[in-house]
């Protein structure tokens, strides 16, 4: 359930901050690229927060060029 729970909490997140789609309304990652991120973060230890945060930032990097 918690796991659940957090990756909708991490995709709400992307969705409030306009950072799941680009400036013209198309996707920045792919449905299933989406749902691997959220597990993974989900499913990480919190001795790795720092590592998933540095994944999802140079994701987000790389496509909002």
């Amino acid at each position: 359930m918690a796991t659940s729970a957090s990756a909708l909490l991490f995709l709400d997140y992307l969705r409030r901050n306009g950072l799941q789609t680009h400036a013209d309304g198309s996707p920045r990652f792919a449905d299933n690229a989406m749902v691997a991120l959220a597990l993974l973060v989900a499913e990480s230890e919190p001795a790795q927060k720092d590592l998933m945060i540095r994944l999802v930032l140079n994701l987000l990097e790389d496509t909002l060029e």
